[in-house]
């Protein structure tokens, strides 16, 4: 492997130089190989177009700071917080988000998005080309952590962490097998990511791991200290780059904030531990998430499988981060396609020493593979690829949403000229914001993190749990409408028992309430049939 001085480095030599195996591989540009099968695992990462629930708040949000041509510091949009600080470590995506479905609509959003898949499957592949592996190696690992990243790249500002990790392991790879890389770009791309995505933090993590096994490989090995020192100037300077936002330090104490609240983890599903998602989805009969869980745990327990068949891979710093990561997943579901990207690159290399070893050992001769695809293949691939984009909907302008929402309810809302405070379900506050004129404001919405108080979330898991504690959020707060799921739901048996409140509309997906003793009441009430009850998409 290559020995020469590192590009802005002080000190020479690739990181596991003296303790790596030799190799008498060569390295392999999968891009160069047959940019076709790049192209069908960035198809494929792509390939799930869904609405999340908090989809119309990010659209919204950023609309609304275009059009005031401010930054939003305080709550605007509910009435059971209304002016409290709002710690938005997602503002850039938003206005991003706003921008673009301004100018192009939902197609606009679809080619963000792909554009994002993209990013992150090019820089995966950038990394895998240091790996000195195989193209078909390389393939089978980018086509298998396609899967499990398409669950997870979604119209959310995580998308924007996924490519901005995959572009820092990109350099972190070269670096750590070159012995040479940009390692600076980590400061700018971490004062972006900050403004993106709170999931900087992992990102500052894996670049201060990285630092930290470095450091101890030289120390040990006796290397001397300038590279560490090098590395540990550029993780420094990368931290305090993360200031670089509207909010400062506010960033740290929302990211902070989000990772020790203590409802995050049992009333948010994104949070759950992977073992705990794997019963949810299980129990939901969900079958493709079971399935892509159980690939990306195949994919972990091949990389520690090979790692300790072929230790000297010269990759131990990767293998740390890829180590943390995992760890990360195991605990929080969410950090599943993060761990995924981090495994990627030394489950390339460790799988090829492992095959390179039973050759070897079998005796078998070296197979020489093609420097390039056949054009006929890549032509074949790229049209399946590209007919396969299609399908999915990039270019379409509509896009479906899996879980019910009041389309129904608010669209009699809007029909009758009601306004007002509602008190609606977690997942359709920001639904509600996005079709409801200002006068209405929401109890609760996505932003639980960085906008509402303890006691406002105790207040509504009380009310949607159906705990007796619910009846005093129905009773101290000025709701004018509730807007709950079907009769089986606890909040809907909640509102039936306390008096003061009256149907008004109720559909397959939802039902409305309000004060039986405003003018909305006296409005004759409507029940829609569940057959004919309205299909949910964006927008």
């Amino acid at each position: 492997m290559s020995a020469s001085r590192g590009v802005g480095a002080p000190a020479a030599g690739s990181i596991n130089v003296e303790t790596a195996a030799p190799s008498r591989l060569k390295r392999v540009s999968l891009l160069h190989y047959s940019p076709a099968l790049i192209f069908i695992a960035i198809v494929v990462a792509d390939s799930t177009r869904l609405a999340d629930p908090d989809l119309w708040g990010h659209v919204r949000f950023g609309q609304d700071v275009l059009a005031q041509r401010r930054l939003i510091f305080y709550d605007q949009y509910s009435y059971s917080a209304p002016g409290h600080l709002w710690l938005n470590h997602e503002w850039l995506t938003e206005v991003l988000m706003g921008a673009i479905y301004n100018a192009f609509g939902t197609v606009g959003l679809n080619l963000m998005k792909f554009a994002c898949s993209a990013a992150t499957i090019l820089f995966l592949a950038v990394a895998m080309e240091e790996t000195e592996s195989p193209a078909r190696v390389q393939f089978a690992i980018l086509i298998a952590a396609s899967a499990p990243l398409a669950m997870h790249i979604q119209f959310r500002p995580q998308i924007f962490t996924f490519a901005l990790m995959s572009a820092l392991l990109a350099i972190l790879s070269r670096y750590n097998y070159r012995g040479r890389a940009p390692v600076w770009l980590a400061i700018p791309i971490l004062a972006i990511w900050a403004n993106l995505h709170g999931g900087f933090i992992m990102g500052l993590a894996a670049l201060g791991t990285f630092t930290a096994v470095v450091f101890g490989q030289d120390l040990v090995l006796g290397r001397g200290m300038r590279r560490a020192m090098w590395l540990l100037a550029i993780t420094a300077a990368s931290t305090i780059a993360t200031l670089a936002t509207p909010y400062g330090v506010g960033t740290w104490q929302a990211v902070l904030h989000a990772l020790q609240n203590p409802h995050t983890r049992t009333a948010i599903v994104d949070w759950l531990s992977l073992p705990q998602s794997l019963l949810f989805h299980w129990r939901q009969s969900h079958g493709w998430g079971v399935a892509c869980k159980i690939l990306a745990l195949a994919m972990f327990v091949a990389l520690g499988v090979t790692f300790i068949q072929t230790p000297r891979g010269g990759d131990i710093a990767l293998i740390s981060i890829a180590a943390l990561m995992i760890a990360a997943a195991l605990l929080a579901v969410r950090n599943l396609p993060l761990a995924v990207i981090a495994t990627v690159t030394p489950l390339a290399r460790h799988t090829t020493l492992a095959l390179e070893a039973r050759r070897e050992r079998l005796g078998l001769p070296v197979a020489h593979a093609k420097e390039r695809s056949a054009t006929i293949n890549q032509l074949m691939v790229a049209v399946a690829a590209f007919e396969l984009l299609i399908l999915t909907g990039l270019f379409s302008k509509k896009m479906a949403a899996n879980d019910p929402y009041p389309v129904g309810a608010i669209s009699y809302m809007k029909e009758h000229r009601l306004s007002g405070n509602i008190l609606a379900d977690f997942q359709w506050g920001e639904y509600v914001i996005w079709h409801m004129p200002p006068a209405s404001k929401v109890f609760i919405d996505g932003r639980y993190d960085t906008v509402y108080p303890p006691k406002v979330i105790d207040d509504y898991l009380a009310f949607a749990n159906g705990k007796v504690a619910g009846k005093e959020t129905l009773a101290n707060y000025p709701h004018d409408f509730v807007l709950v799921g079907q009769k089986n739901d606890p909040p809907y048996k909640l509102v039936i028992a306390q008096p003061g409140w009256k149907q008004i509309y109720r559909d397959g997906s939802c039902v409305l309430f309000a004060r039986d003793t405003s003018a909305a009441a006296k409005i004759a009430p409507i029940t829609v049939s569940v057959k004919d009850t309205p299909e949910n998409s964006f927008p």
